[in-house]
């Protein structure tokens, strides 16, 4: 049986910079469909094989944003292009918490929601009323 050999996570994101790259000439057209399904894939071996380096949270955020409700189709050229950059900026570095967090503030700030999956609060509730 042959070995698998696993790629780095800086090969992985030169994958990911590739797709990001590929799908920005067709965002908003059908074929846009096939780069952000190879862009899902490859974030999803990223969080497989390194779920415990810091850039794979950034790219869990980015992942949620994407994938959620499908809203990879919802992103222009321009925000993917960003998000390249920005791949391009922490490839080789070795990330701080600190700079995780302002990072994924960042993938806000390009307008990605970085947390889709919102909870709804009813203000209704009494939180602080003892039960009886």
């Amino acid at each position: 049986m042959p070995d698998v050999k696993l790629l780095s996570p800086k090969q992985l994101t030169l994958s990911i910079q590739l797709d990001l790259q590929k799908i920005q000439p067709y965002c908003g057209t059908p074929i846009a469909a096939v780069y952000a399904d190879s862009l899902l894939r490859t974030l999803r071996t990223i969080r497989d094989q390194f779920p415990f380096e810091p850039l794979t949270e950034i790219l869990m955020a980015f992942y949620d944003a994407i994938a959620f409700e499908n809203r990879w189709i919802d992103y222009q050229a321009n925000q993917y292009k960003e998000v390249g950059d920005l791949l391009t900026t922490l490839v080789n570095s070795q990330l701080s918490n600190e700079e995780v967090e302002q990072t994924i503030l960042s993938l806000e700030d390009l307008g990605f929601d970085t947390l889709p999956f919102g909870v709804e609060f009813n203000s209704s509730i009494e939180l602080d009323k003892d039960e009886n």
